[in-house]
């Protein structure tokens, strides 16, 4: 991959601006890391709710990059985490706190402490506490993420932070025209494009240069499709390893690099609109949109210049929004109500952008449909909506309705930058609207306002009243009725004006706890029965005795199933080096990743009229799987070989035995 020119000038800037020959260090700042990465088999992947897309493999690991801003009298800090995730988890948020307090006694809180995720629709789902939940992927997560804030601690140095904006070409495409074109014409002109297109970008700086960079940018990670059954942080994550990548070796130490998203609930990465585009397939087209996004990050990295200078505050609070008296200054139709969660037909429908749903479901779908209902009411054992539900969500015609516990919700600001944590996808107009109310409140302390969405827990989508209308998929997924974002501004307007005056913001609400009261399921399968005339580690299919850069590599081994020994690394390419080999690649390099497949089970396609079938259970036979590595232009020549880390279970409940296998070695050429 070519190094554009921002990143060869990166190169020098790294390691080279210090607080001597820039801005005071005015802030404590720190950054770190760690692995989330859970199950990568046998579990349903979150995102697009559809039975049959299981995990069968692993093409990135999934990564906490947290971060600390503090006052230099540590009176004040904040701690900003992004996980590698589709949302965030109100119970993992309460244990990370629950690990920090353990650690560092009040210094780190719910009062400050923000989770937030990318929204990547590859990671499984069950480190939050529904039907799939899993004990032991949530402890891996909540472990991950502490050890993330935990290093970012250890990092603290003073220093400073660097601020800037750039637009971000290609990257994102409105998906939900027909919605966004009900908002007021002239509220539309008031902007250049329908999606937003800027990039905020914070850059890190301690006393021996840049440590990490933070940035916030509006788009679905969707560009791995329903299709995609690999474990992966899909855009972003591309992006987020390829910067930290080339400035870690340019400057010799780690560095963390993370893209967070923002407003981008009507905004899919798939720019063709029909759920392809812009590259040949699914893992191109995330390398581009990845690649687009990076782009911007490292001419941001050598370009941004103006500092943050300003104190340290944030407000968190909970509101329960299923009963949310709106005030007539903030809905412009007299006072108004939210409603209970409940989810419309266009939910059903799916993005057609984005692939679509269940074909019994159209978007834009606003008349209830008796057929439907007696569809759905007897596939979930569920009661029809009452009339007063009804009219309350109208024109959603009701899908199903549930309960969803109180929303999170914040406003923070460093110096003159503000950020608002939502917990849901918020779409561009609706996130306009709320940076507005923010700055009405917050004045120059909001010179820059940054929507921080799937902050600290998930409660769906919030759309403008105008495209609520069309219920087209997103205002579908709006749960709490027509006005959730009146209601949301409000509340939000609540907190800001609580964090001007200086005062605590009062009545939230309990989010309750759901730790120890779901039952997990259990990963893995019974024991792994070995293959007929081989071993668990054997060679299934070798690599061939030579490649040129640019090529593919694919080698095959027998082992057991994944899931019963979580490792830390599957696969390992490694370059031959004198008398050693040295790692060059695992599966956190996008062009490695790893498969694995049964013989005799096979899944089935969905089935629109038993959406919620099972998938076929876990199987005793032996797995091969299948590592794949693309060899880049830039490779160097030389001798290569391949290494999986598997493991197996002779019986049922047994421990796993851990092994490594190695393939023969090869050689890579020039073309």
């Amino acid at each position: 991959m070519y190094l554009s020119l921002g990143a060869l000038l990166a190169m020098f800037s790294v390691a080279g601006c210090s607080s001597e020959s820039g801005p005071a260090d005015n802030y404590l700042i720190g950054s770190g890391t760690a692995d989330i990465t859970g199950p990568i088999v046998d579990l349903q992947l979150s995102g697009f709710a559809r039975s049959t897309q299981i995990a069968n493999g692993i093409q990135t690991r999934l990564t906490a990059r947290a971060f600390i801003v503090g006052e230099p009298d540590e009176s004040r800090r904040l701690v900003f985490v992004v996980t590698e995730l589709l949302g965030s988890s109100h119970e993992v948020r309460l244990s990370v706190v629950d690990n920090l307090r353990a650690k560092y006694g009040d210094l780190y809180s719910l009062d400050n402490v923000i989770v937030s995720a990318t929204h990547t629709h590859s990671g499984p789902g069950g480190y939050s506490h529904g039907s799939s939940f899993s004990e032991e992927f949530f402890d891996t997560v909540v472990s991950g993420v502490t050890e993330a804030i935990d290093r970012a601690h250890q990092n603290l140095k003073p220093g400073h932070i660097l601020i800037g904006e750039q637009e971000v070409e290609g990257a994102g495409a409105q998906r939900s025209l027909p919605a966004y074109m009900q908002n007021p014409e002239e509220e539309r002109a008031r902007y250049q494009h329908d999606t937003d297109r800027n990039m905020t970008l914070l850059k890190l700086v301690q006393e021996d240069g840049a440590v990490s960079v933070l940035n916030w940018f509006a788009v679905h990670p969707t560009s791995l499709t329903y299709n995609n059954k690999f474990v992966s942080g899909d855009h972003k994550a591309f992006a987020a390893l390829e910067m930290e990548r080339r400035l870690a070796q340019s400057s010799g130490t780690p560095f963390v690099a993370a893209f967070a998203n923002a407003n981008c609930g009507d905004v899919t990465s798939n720019l063709n609109l029909d759920n392809t585009g812009p590259g040949t397939d699914d893992l191109d087209s995330a390398r581009i949109i990845g690649e687009r996004q990076l782009d911007a990050a490292m001419a941001l990295f050598d370009s941004v210049s103006e500092p943050l200078s300003g104190p340290i505050d944030v407000r968190l609070t909970a509101v329960d929004m299923a009963d949310v008296e709106v005030s007539d200054a903030f809905t412009g139709e007299g006072p108004q109500r939210t409603c209970p969660a409940a989810q419309g037909y266009a939910f059903g429908a799916g993005s057609t952008e984005d692939g679509g749903g269940n074909p019994l479901f159209m978007e834009g779908m606003v008349d209830q449909d008796e057929g439907i209902d007696s569809l759905v009411q007897a596939a979930l054992g569920t009661s029809p909506p009452s009339e007063a539900l009804l009219a309350c969500h109208s024109p959603k015609p009701i899908l199903f309705t549930g309960s969803r516990d109180p929303a999170p919700i914040g406003v923070a600001t460093i110096g003159q930058l503000a950020l608002v944590f939502l917990p849901g996808e918020i779409t561009t107009m609706a996130g306009r609207r709320m940076r507005d109310t923010v700055r009405a409140v917050l004045g120059d302390r909001s010179k820059h306002a940054v929507i921080a969405a799937y902050s600290n827990d998930y409660t769906g989508y919030i759309t403008t009243p105008e495209e609520y209308d069309t219920q087209q998929y997103e205002g579908g997924h709006t749960i709490f009725g027509r006005r959730t974002l009146p209601a949301y501004q409000q509340e939000i307007d609540r907190v800001s004006r609580a964090l001007v005056s200086d005062t605590a913001v009062t009545d939230g609400a309990d989010q309750g706890d759901l730790r120890g009261m779901v039952s997990s399921g259990v990963l893995g399968n019974d024991f792994d029965a070995p293959p007929a005339g081989a071993s668990f580690g054997d060679i299934v299919d070798a690599p061939q005795a030579s490649y040129a850069q640019g090529d593919t590599v694919s080698v095959s081994f027998w082992t057991g199933h994944p899931g019963n020994a979580l490792r830390k690394t599957y696969i390992e390419i490694q370059r031959r080096d004198g008398d050693e080999w040295r790692t060059i690649a695992t599966e956190n390099d996008w062009f490695a990743r790893a498969r694995w497949t049964q013989a005799s089970r096979v899944f089935p396609p969905l089935d629109p009229f038993n959406p919620f079938a099972p998938p076929p259970p876990t199987s005793t036979e032996a797995f091969t799987v299948l590592v794949i590595w693309e060899i880049r232009p830039s490779t160097e020549i030389g001798t290569y070989r391949v290494l999986f880390h598997g493991s197996e279970r002779s019986e049922a409940s047994a421990e796993a035995r851990l092994f490594t296998a190695e393939s023969p070695s090869f050689d890579v050429t020039r073309p």
